[in-house]
């Protein structure tokens, strides 16, 4: 049977280490990666000590500003350069020398995505650079029912039938009676934040649609969605805010919830929903999830849910494959997976870093690696 030293050398590998440690810091590590760090800290006093060092608010901010400025292929050298340990008297591992370059060059990675939108650093995580995919934007188009099509993203202002255009952004308001209906289409890599007729705000995510009429009737006010969208719907308790997706209907008053045709799921923050389908009828919660494909409520953090409204993507002990539906969407690439990655994945990224950033912090993890021919991402075990 193997000593608890010889299972522990098998265990220092930098990258690992500062993924854990990265992970402790901005609080996304699972229960399981949470134990294994523990176990590693606890094994002797230099891992602690070093541990404690990388931990240091002080010196992970002095880092992360100097890590913005530094070229990838210098970093880790002057990394051991610059590193001062607490304690003088007594010799660190020669190997904790290289643990802490590369583990500050991971927090750096994981951190830095968290804390900023700049792209100048990378973390030298992966030792050739990978090929770019640039990020999705603010974009889409706007169907009228006389068939005209435009394209929000570079209109003058201007006045169509019902709507002003202005800034790229469409207001409604001019003519009540406007019964028509009008659509907003997002494409791939496309993103677009709209106030409907009443006031209601909804956030479409890329690849996704949503039809409404010019003026919602005294009745109800009722949508017809596809892909991802999230509402805060304006209250007006005497009409109902119907949201039809796919074969389903959610209702309700004044909330705000999250829909997504994807994972066929309907996610409340904030109010309460009816959500119906052929003879079914559930009211949901803030916090709970249903999976509408199996007709099941669960509870969820829905910060990682709604987190694209806020231009990121946030992965919670999430799959290789879900972490990669939402990134080709946003990306327009093609995904190809080889071999089975049982691994699962948290953390935080901001969308507007190109997709290398992206992979290049899963890869962090050492459970992953990707190859990019063209728009093709390849997922390797």
């Amino acid at each position: 049977m193997e000593s608890l030293d010889t299972r522990f050398d098998k265990l220092e590998n930098p990258r690992r280490i500062g993924y854990l440690i990265g992970g402790s810091i901005t609080g996304t590590l699972t229960i399981e990666e949470r134990e294994e760090l523990d176990a590693w800290v606890s094994v002797d006093e230099d891992n602690m000590q070093l541990y404690e060092d990388m931990t240091d608010e002080g010196r992970v901010d002095e880092f992360l500003r100097w890590l913005s400025t530094r070229d990838t292929e210098s970093r880790l050298i002057d990394t051991k350069r610059r590193l001062k340990f607490k304690r003088k008297a007594r010799a660190i591992k020669w190997w904790h020398y290289a643990a802490a370059a590369c583990i500050f060059s991971v927090i750096g990675l994981t951190i830095f995505y968290n804390r900023t939108n700049e792209t100048k650093g990378e973390a030298g995580i992966v030792q050739e650079k990978l090929p770019d995919i640039l990020p999705g934007s603010t974009f889409a188009e706007l169907r009228l029912p006389s068939g005209q099509v435009i394209k929000l993203d570079g209109v003058g202002d201007t006045v169509i039938n019902n709507i002003q255009i202005r800034d790229g952004q469409i207001v409604y308001g001019l003519n009540e009676s406007d019964t028509l209906m009008h659509e907003v289409i997002i494409p791939r890599k496309g993103f677009y934040q709209l106030v409907l007729p009443d006031g209601s705000k909804v956030w479409l995510n890329a690849e996704s649609s949503i039809r409404y009429p010019g003026a919602f009737s005294k009745a109800a006010r009722e949508v017809a969605v596809s892909g991802e969208t999230f509402f805060e719907v304006a209250k007006d308790p005497a009409r109902p805010f119907i949201v039809f997706i796919a074969d389903i209907k959610v209702q309700a008053v004044g909330t705000a919830f999250n829909v997504n045709s994807f994972d066929k799921t309907v996610t409340l923050t904030e109010g309460i929903v009816r959500v119906s389908k052929e003879n079914k009828s559930v009211l949901l919660k803030p916090g709970q999830q249903l999976e509408s494909g199996a007709w099941k409520i669960i509870e969820v953090e829905t910060d990682p849910v709604t987190a694209w409204t806020r231009n990121q993507f946030k992965f919670k002990n999430a799959t290789i494959e879900e972490v990669m539906r939402p990134v080709q969407r946003w990306y327009d690439a093609k995904v190809i997976y080889e071999g089975k990655i049982s691994y699962h994945f948290n953390g935080t990224i901001d969308r507007s870093v190109p997709v290398s950033k992206v992979l290049e912090l899963l890869e962090g993890t050492g459970h992953v690696h990707f190859t990019i021919e063209g728009s093709t991402i390849t997922v390797k075990n």
